[in-house]
């Protein structure tokens, strides 16, 4: 894991997760990669598996932000 670049794909994809209602616990970088896989979002899965978790946050607070979800994040 490592910094990587979030795109913006990657944060429409997270925060299309997001609005699914699908994500139980978005901070759970495992299930939102399953989830990702499961919604043939390539991208984000790749980034979810790729990204150390303060990258994840930092791109999951955006998709949040996108999607007008309110997530807490540690």
């Amino acid at each position: 894991m490592t910094r990587v670049q979030i795109t913006d794909t990657t944060v429409a994809q997270l925060a299309e997760l997001l609005e699914s209602g699908q994500l139980d616990e978005p901070t759970n970088w495992m299930g939102a990669q399953f989830l990702a896989q499961d919604f043939g979002f390539d991208e984000l899965a790749t980034f979810v598996f790729e990204a150390d978790a303060a990258t994840y946050y930092e791109a999951l607070e955006r998709a949040a932000d996108r999607a007008d979800a309110d997530v807490p994040l540690p």
